[in-house]
C-alpha cells in the first residue's frame, strides 16, 4: 500500500524535482537524491504511476547519475511502463490520424480535443500518457458523426453531458457537443458567442491532428482541471498540461482576450490558483502563464489544491491507502457526487456560480 507522503518527505520532494525536470529539460539536483534508500525509490515509482507522469519522470531520472539510481528491480519495471507508454501513444496516434480521416470523407470536421492536442506541446510528446480519444464535432454534424461511429461499434454509449462513446481500434472515443464544457446556461450561451468567431480556424484545421485554437485550448484545459478538481480528483499530469500548452502557446493568443474570457466563465479566481500552484509546485515563470487577476475574493492557498491532487491521483483513481487499480466505485455516478460534496467547500471559494451549476448537472445525471 501506499503510503501518504508529506510535503517535507525526501521521496516527496525527489518526485516533484523529477516531474520540473522532466518537463523543462534540467539536471535534477543531486542532493535530493542522495539520502533516498529503496523503499524511498519505491515510493517515487508508486506516486509516479498514481500521477500518470511516469514517462515525464523517466526523463528526468535518465539525467541523474548511475551511483544516484536506485538497484534491484525498479529499472526494468519503469523501463516496461514507459515503453507501454510510448507504444500506446504511437498506436493512438495512427488510431486517431485515421479516425480523422474518415470523419473528414464523410464532410465532417473534427478537432482533438485534450489527449494528444496536448501531448504535442510536451519536450517529448511520446512520454505523455494518454487516456480515451477526445473529438469535438460541430452541433450540425453530431448526427451524421453518431450513425458513423454506430457502424464502427454498434455498441455506443450516452453520457449525461450529451457526449457518446464508443471502441475504435481498442481505444475509447469520446464525441462532445461542447468543445469547453461549461455548466452554467448563461455562461455557456455567453461563451459560445465569445467563441463563435474563433471557431472557424479550429473547424477548418486539416492537420492529421487538428487542435483547438490557442486561446480554446487553454481554457478547455483550465476547464476539464477544474471540474475533475471539483470531483473525483486529477492527477498531476494534467497540471503538467496546461503548463506545456502555456508556454507553448505564449504570443499566440491574445491575454486580454483570455481575461475576458475567464471573467466571463466566472473562473478568474480558479485561475489565479492554478497559476499559483504552477509557480509554487512546478516552478512556472509566472510571465509564460495566461493572465489571471481575479477582481474581488480572497486568494486560495496552492497547498489545498495539491491536497487534492495527493489524495486521489489520477482522476481520483488512485486513492492513497489503495493499489494503482482504479476500484469500481471510483468510476460510479454516486461517488462522483460524493466526491463533490466533500469538496464543495473548496468548489466554491474557486469558482461559486460554476460550482453550483456543475452539481446541479451532476444530481441531474444521478437522476438519470
Amino acid at each position: 500500500m501506499q503510503k501518504k507522503q508529506s510535503f517535507g518527505h525526501p521521496a516527496q520532494k525527489a518526485f516533484m524535482e523529477l516531474v520540473r525536470c522532466g518537463l523543462s529539460g534540467a539536471i535534477p539536483d543531486e542532493s535530493l537524491f542522495r539520502p533516498l534508500s529503496a523503499e524511498d525509490w519505491n515510493s517515487i515509482y508508486a506516486m509516479a504511476r498514481r500521477q500518470t507522469v511516469c514517462g515525464i519522470c523517466y526523463d528526468a531520472y535518465c539525467r541523474l547519475p548511475d551511483s544516484l539510481l536506485p538497484s534491484g528491480s525498479l529499472l526494468p519495471r519503469w523501463v516496461a511502463r514507459v515503453d507501454a507508454i510510448e507504444t500506446s501513444g504511437r498506436a493512438m496516434s495512427e488510431a486517431v490520424a485515421a479516425l480523422v480521416a474518415m470523419l473528414r470523407e464523410k464532410g465532417l470536421h473534427p478537432v482533438v480535443q485534450k489527449g494528444l492536442s496536448v501531448a504535442r506541446f510536451y519536450p517529448t510528446p511520446d512520454l505523455r500518457e494518454c487516456g480515451d480519444i477526445d473529438l469535438w464535432l460541430p452541433r450540425n454534424e453530431m448526427k451524421h458523426a453518431i450513425r458513423l461511429a454506430r457502424t464502427i461499434d454498434p455498441d455506443i454509449h450516452s453520457h449525461p453531458d450529451g457526449s457518446r462513446s464508443f471502441i475504435f481500434r481498442g481505444f475509447v472515443v469520446e464525441l462532445h457537443r461542447r468543445l469547453i464544457n461549461i455548466s452554467r446556461p448563461l455562461t455557456a450561451r455567453s461563451l459560445k458567442k465569445f467563441a463563435k468567431r474563433r471557431c472557424d480556424s479550429t473547424i477548418g484545421n486539416t492537420d492529421a491532428i487538428p487542435s483547438p485554437t490557442p486561446l480554446l485550448e487553454l481554457l478547455l484545459i483550465n476547464v476539464h482541471i477544474m471540474h475533475h478538481v471539483f470531483g473525483t480528483g486529477i492527477g498531476l499530469r494534467h497540471l503538467c498540461d496546461y503548463m506545456c500548452a502555456a508556454y507553448a502557446l505564449k504570443g499566440q493568443y491574445n491575454p486580454a482576450e483570455f481575461e475576458e474570457a475567464c471573467a466571463i466563465l466566472g473562473i478568474s479566481r480558479w485561475t489565479a490558483l492554478l497559476n499559483n500552484f504552477l509557480i509554487e509546485y512546478l516552478h512556472a515563470d509566472a510571465a509564460m502563464l495566461p493572465p489571471a487577476r481575479p477582481r474581488k475574493g480572497r486568494t486560495i492557498d496552492p497547498a489545498a489544491l495539491m491536497n487534492i491532487i495527493d489524495e486521489g491521483g489520477n482522476f481520483g483513481h488512485h486513492p492513497l491507502g489503495a493499489d494503482t487499480a482504479a476500484g469500481p466505485a471510483a468510476r460510479g455516478k454516486f461517488h462522483t457526487l460524493s466526491m463533490f460534496l466533500k469538496r464543495s467547500r473548496f468548489a466554491a471559494s474557486a469558482a461559486p456560480a460554476e460550482a453550483f451549476w456543475h452539481f446541479i448537472r451532476l444530481l441531474i445525471g444521478q437522476i438519470h
